[in-house]
């Protein structure tokens, strides 16, 4: 074959290379035939497998009408989709809902003074960023009285003059709401404010007539605001107490929402009674859910009759009391936990009653208690204030339990000096009011040993006009504080948090796997790990402190794993620092959530909005310009309701005030024109859990009500036998273009006469058509609405669906879902012997063409083989003819030459 140089002999001049094709082809016969019918059966299975796949889309479609679900699913319509969008999220339940769509979530703003421009310098100095500890939350309506709360709706004031006028609170949330509103009101001359835990009327009117307040429409408002009994000829009048304990009272809310935690083992409270013996109460109650009475209770069925529990007198405290009778001393202690401490009973006395601290603070005010990371201030006593024009006073703060307290008395002092929250509300400014500038304004710790101008931060003398206290630490992260509530109202992400003590030694959590619900689950879960690290509240009571206590060389470091951000999130990342706890410096990392930032004196106000940004999470600062003018630092929250409030404090200068306050989205439910009903909030302006199974967005306020109607839907099961209905008929289709026979062409389909095709029309056509025996009182799913039309395909009458639902729903639910003999469980069972994965028809037929393709495929090959070996041999052959050839020419021309020369 290596001889041949060409396609045609070089001798002979025969076409070698054709010949041998032509010969091949003709041998190549059977192998030609036999792909040709490989082809078939390749065809064959993909029109088998496409067939397949919709027999399996029928029985997904019939299998949805089995389930249950289908038949319980409602749809939700606004009588104003334009104000209150609804969305079925769940399975409510048939019926009206009212809603008067109240406010909409709003973020903060935070706008500057005029600041020059952008390149202007702003100094040393430090900005800090609260996200939490303020002073100035204001009560919910629905935490007064005990926790009854008020009954929304209208109050009557008249004024001394005579004026009357109708205030309407049906949407007051807060204590502030009521007072803001009595205020705005014109046509009468009365200002509201708050004097404890009580509301106070001002009559400016200069009238003699009575100073009144009275219900409306016989709601009972005006009583549930301690204010129905004010009628006076006098300017001024105080209301009933609203701010006290009660059985009812949440134990969360106690402690300014401190709430209590008790230890997980051992006792919360020992008591040491007279008569020698001790009451160990330990607590099974979740401090998230009980309430006081819950508490109260748990501890009189602890003591058994010698030790009883109760709420004090003032309404604001509990008394224990021993009623045993001895020489020893009545005691409380703490063997587990902090409870005692946290109620300030851990006392020793002759006497028969511990009384614990104040546990609810007044209207607008907070506990001392909270102040100071959540350990207080101690025992106070007075301070001396000096105003600017040097006139001097004492203030006996001993009997103080709130900060209001301690306002109010230095108020009363009779100097220039007044007290008031400072800018940040998170401490409180003394105001030199006299409009001297002679001396300084002073304010010291008296000569009492108790510094307690120092323990309240304004022991200070300056030349300026206030003195400002500074953050005074308000307790706002326990143990107690939901994860949920995290992060402004975020949460957090949860994933694996890595730690490595200073001695190396590294272990993890998994805060996926342990799904904690409360700060104090995380803490909890970090102190069970083997390494040598402590975690609890830190100092300042806004954050997670963790302590170092392995002693090693190294430094605590503490990261997320792979990708996930808890421990970020938790304010937890990051490497060990040398910190101050409890006067000792320690290694550790505190999560505080109160964020510096450090300028110089060549910071430029540009260079601080950049600072700014690079905290990121809960607001954006940016640089509004006015020209020639300058510049405002504007801060928007990038979280709206309560929740994303912050506030700045600052020695720069740079007077932050808040243009727009957060606020939380307000639907009142089941409100009308004298009743507000209830009052619910939302961070966002989605509202997931009023009615279960619905969502409810607010996109606008209205004055009216708007009704949720939940009504029950058949929508979905039309829709679904439509799918059926469909679904079958891509089969019918597509037996129909493959199985058919063209008479006039004379040409079939692929899967023409196929017993497949055959068994699909015969299982199907029985379903469509026949009584399924065992499904209720509905035979056939032709009472339902579908049959079958002349052409082999599926046809829906609605009306016939719509009727049978309407007369016997549960017949028609019966005959798609009972188990076993129900049309679903029909469908899944033909379904399964024509597609299913075990014996189903369709596949075995797939499979064994599959068998017979792999058969012939070998076969083709084994002729390829040998037709490949016959070109070779044949080619061969003509090589060895035209050698053959070429000697005998060679021979005849040496004849002819001998026989030439023999002439």
């Amino acid at each position: 074959m290596a001889g041949i140089q060409s396609n045609n002999g070089l001798v002979t001049g025969i076409d070698i290379q054709g010949t041998v094709n032509q010969l091949l082809n003709v041998a190549a016969q059977p192998r030609t035939q036999l792909a040709n019918a490989t082809k078939q059966l390749q065809n064959e299975q993909v029109a088998l497998t496409s067939l397949t796949a919709l027999v399996v889309g029928v029985q997904l479609s019939t299998d949805r009408l089995g389930q249950s679900s289908l038949f319980t699913s409602s749809n939700a319509t606004s009588s104003n989709s334009t104000s209150l969008k609804v969305t079925v999220t769940g399975s409510p339940t048939v019926g009206s809902h009212s809603f008067i769509p109240v406010r909409l979530a709003s973020a903060q703003q935070l706008t500057s003074t005029l600041l020059g421009s952008k390149d202007r310098t702003v100094g040393a100095g430090e900005v800090v960023i609260y996200q939490g500890g303020f002073l100035d939350d204001s009560a919910s309506l629905d935490g007064l009285n005990g926790g009854a709360g008020v009954a929304r709706g209208s109050i009557r004031i008249t004024d001394r003059s005579g004026a009357s006028k109708t205030i309407d609170l049906r949407f007051a949330q807060t204590v502030n709401d009521v007072v803001d509103a009595i205020n705005k009101t014109d046509g009468i001359q009365v200002l509201a404010s708050v004097n404890g835990d009580r509301l106070k009327l001002t009559d400016t009117s200069s009238g003699t007539a009575t100073l009144s307040v009275s219900e409306v429409s016989g709601g009972t408002t005006a009583a549930d605001l301690g204010l129905s009994a004010i009628s006076t000829t006098t300017n001024s009048a105080t209301g009933t107490s609203i701010q006290a304990l009660s059985n009812r009272t949440s134990l969360n809310s106690l402690l300014d929402k401190r709430g209590l935690s008790f230890p997980s083992t051992g006792a919360a409270i020992k008591f040491d009674l007279h008569d020698g013996t001790s009451v160990e109460f330990t607590s099974t109650l979740n401090p998230n859910t009980a309430t006081l009475g819950d508490l109260l209770s748990a501890i009189n069925t602890a003591g058994n009759g010698k030790l009883t529990a109760t709420i004090a007198t003032d309404g604001k405290s509990i008394a224990f009391n021993d009623t045993t009778t001895g020489s020893n001393n009545f005691a409380v202690t703490n063997p587990s936990g902090s409870v005692a401490k946290a109620l300030g009973v851990e006392q020793s006395v002759s006497g028969t009653t511990i009384t614990s601290g104040r546990l609810v603070a007044g209207l607008n005010d907070v506990l001392l208690s909270s102040l100071n990371g959540g350990k207080g201030l101690g025992a106070l006593g007075k301070i001396t204030l000096t105003d600017r024009a040097h006139a001097s006073a004492t203030v006996d703060l001993a009997s103080a339990n709130t900060l209001g307290d301690v306002i109010d008395t230095i108020n009363q002092a009779g100097n220039g000096v007044r007290a008031q929250l400072n800018r940040s509300r998170t401490g409180i400014e003394l105001v030199d009011t006299t409009g001297s500038t002679t001396n300084p304004l002073t304010v010291a710790d008296f000569a009492d040993s108790k510094t307690t101008a120092t323990k309240l931060q304004i022991a200070k003398s300056v030349t300026a006009d206030s003195i400002d206290s500074g953050s005074l630490n308000k307790q706002w992260i326990t143990e107690n504080t939901q994860l949920k509530d995290w992060n402004q109202g975020k949460g957090v992400t949860f994933g694996s948090i890595r730690f490595t003590d200073s001695a190396g030694v590294e272990s993890a959590i998994n805060l996926k796997q342990i799904a904690p619900k409360t700060v104090g689950d995380v803490i909890k879960a970090i102190n069970n790990l083997a390494v040598g690290v402590e975690a609890k509240i830190n100092e300042a009571g806004d954050g997670i402190l963790l302590v170092d206590t392995a002693g090693g060389t190294s430094q605590l470091k503490v990261a997320d794993v792979g990708a996930g951000s808890s421990a970020k999130q938790l304010g937890i990342v990051g490497t060990a620092k040398h910190l101050t706890v409890d006067g000792q410096t320690v290694s550790g990392i505190d999560g505080s959530r109160t964020t510096q930032i450090k300028t110089t004196a060549t910071t430029t106000v540009s260079q601080l909005t950049e600072q700014l940004n690079a905290i990121g999470g809960s607001f954006s600062a940016n640089l509004l310009s006015f020209g020639n003018s300058g510049v405002r630092l504007v801060l928007n929250g990038t979280q709206t309701g309560v929740a994303g409030r912050v506030a700045l404090d600052s020695d720069l200068n740079l007077g932050f005030s808040e243009t727009v306050a957060a606020k939380d989205a307000l639907v009142a439910y089941g409100a009308s024109d004298s009743g507000g009903g209830i009052l619910v909030s939302s961070s966002t302006n989605q509202f997931d859990s009023i009615v279960d199974g619905v969502q409810l967005e607010v996109l606008s306020t209205s004055a009216t009500p708007i009704t949720i109607s939940v009504n029950k839907s058949t929508d979905g099961i039309a829709k679904q036998l439509k799918a059926v209905v469909d679904q079958y008929n891509k089969v019918r289709d597509k037996i129909k273009s493959d199985a058919s026979y063209d008479s006039t062409t004379k040409t079939a389909g692929i899967l023409f006469g196929s017993s497949s095709v055959l068994r699909i029309d015969l299982a199907f056509g029985k379903l469509f058509s026949g009584q399924l025996n065992g499904a209720g009182s509905i035979k056939s799913i032709t009472q339902l609405g579908v049959r079958l039309n002349d052409q082999g395909r599926l046809e829906f009458d609605e009306s016939k669906l719509n009727a049978a639902l309407a007369s016997t729903p549960e017949a028609v639910q019966e005959f798609f879902t009972k188990e076993k003999t129900g049309f679903s469980a029909r469908a899944k069972d033909i379904a399964d012997t024509l597609a299913g994965v075990k014996n189903g028809a369709l596949l075995s037929r797939n499979q064994s063409i599959q068998a017979k393709i792999d058969q012939n495929n070998t076969r083709i090959a084994n002729f390829t083989t040998r037709l490949d070996k016959q070109r070779r041999r044949l080619l061969n052959q003509f090589y060895n003819l035209e050698t053959s050839i070429s000697k005998i020419r060679n021979n005849l021309n040496a004849i002819n030459s001998i026989s030439t020369t023999t002439k």
